[in-house]
């Protein structure tokens, strides 16, 4: 998929703005509240996490977003932060940063949308220090029938419209496979027609992968 979505761009703060009233908002303060040191924020569209990240406990946030006209429209709120954020132009299936870099990675609703999740996965693994924390917001398949059903129906219209992203991905799942242990903090079931399902939580990284 193409990278650049300027309709998406414009219209993203305002058709998501219900559900950060409802939840989103909360949960990603919950979240971020875990962030420390260097942080390597992946997919940061418009800047919505950037009022949630901590003074003293993160020292600067390096985000990275593929789409100029998300990058554009998330400059004001780089500005705003309590702590230093930094632009950057590139994807998550390969991220601008040396292995080991950040101390924390932050991906909200990225996995759902990469057009590569496994080495999208894999990048964020690699720029992540041993000890580091990915802390993640995803949509995932949903376990009811009828929903997951519902959700592999809409998916290939939904990409379409709304960035590439895949309401019907195994996200969770995705991060084991790459050697992720993951803890599942907050499992919320969206207000979308699909019933689309959205985690939240903490991964660090395993001793080994586990098997596909």
């Amino acid at each position: 998929m193409g990278q650049r979505h300027p309709f998406v761009a414009a219209i993203y703060d305002r058709c998501l703005a219900g559900e950060e009233r409802a939840y989103l908002a909360a949960l990603r303060e919950e979240l971020l509240s875990g962030a420390r040191g260097v942080v390597v924020e992946v997919g940061a569209g418009t800047g919505l996490n950037f009022p949630h990240y901590r003074a003293g406990q993160v020292h600067t946030v390096e985000a990275v977003e593929p789409d100029p006209h998300m990058r554009r429209r998330s400059e004001w709120r780089a500005r705003q932060a309590a702590v230093p954020v930094q632009l950057h132009d590139g994807t998550a299936e390969n991220l601008p940063f040396a292995a080991g870099h950040a101390d924390t990675v932050v991906a909200t609703l990225v996995v759902c949308s990469v057009d590569d999740p496994q080495r999208a996965i894999r990048e964020l693994r690699r720029v992540l220090k041993p000890d580091g924390v990915l802390l993640f917001i995803e949509h995932v398949h949903s376990e009811q029938g009828l929903r997951a059903h519902i959700q592999n129906w809409v998916t290939p219209v939904w990409r379409r419209i709304a960035a590439n992203c895949h309401v019907n991905r195994a996200s969770v799942q995705l991060l084991q496979q790459a050697g992720f242990d993951v803890q599942e903090t907050c499992p919320v079931v969206g207000r979308g027609p699909w019933g689309n399902r959205i985690v939240a939580g903490s991964a660090h990284v395993a001793t080994a992968p586990s098997a596909p």
